[in-house]
């Protein structure tokens, strides 16, 4: 008996849309955090746009196998121009990633209502990853409030001894990403 995907599929597409975007904006948003000096948030966030990107390669593929949809992410408006400096772009950086959170948990939350808990795992996974990030971010954001934005102590954070940038180095390393020389 063939499935029903009317409920299901624009759930699906909401999810497809969401991480595309998030990934679309994640990009955009490492260039503007390499220009202002968080070299530390570049990685991270390059990392964050490759792991949404998986995402939606999982979703579209699943969607085919399991439910013979063949379904492909929008990306949305993607807007980084707000991201001038680095407390700027801190701050949008987390405001951002919040939103993406929220979405994202709300999204798998309506596909687990909608009896497809398996589709919401990668949006729980990567939601899960944000909380974490988000909680590294809004400290590190507090350290750069006490200390004025000053360059020495961002530049610290950023690229110092166990520093943002080289623990995400390696990840991106790990996700099969290389610095070309």
């Amino acid at each position: 008996m063939p499935l029903d995907t009317t409920a299901i599929q624009p759930i699906l597409q909401r999810a497809l849309n969401l991480m595309e975007t998030g990934s679309a904006w994640e990009r955009k948003a490492a260039k503007r955090a390499h220009i202002v000096g968080l070299q530390g948030e570049k990685r991270r966030l390059r990392y964050l746009s490759r792991e949404a990107r998986n995402a939606v390669d999982w979703l579209e593929h699943a969607a085919y196998d399991i439910l013979r949809l063949d379904m492909t992410a929008k990306a949305g408006t993607v807007d980084v121009t707000q991201l001038v400096c680095p407390m700027s772009t801190m701050n949008g950086i987390i405001e951002k990633l919040w939103v993406i959170y929220n979405e994202c948990h709300q999204i798998a939350n309506d596909l687990v209502m909608a009896k497809y808990r398996s589709f919401a795992q990668p949006l729980y996974c990567y939601a899960d990853e944000l909380f974490c990030i988000l909680g590294e971010l809004q400290r590190t954001q507090f350290e750069y409030e006490k200390a004025n934005y000053e360059y020495h102590h961002v530049s610290r954070q950023q690229v110092g001894k166990d520093n943002v940038h080289d623990i995400y180095e390696e990840k991106e390393k790990e996700q099969g990403y290389k610095d070309y020389k």
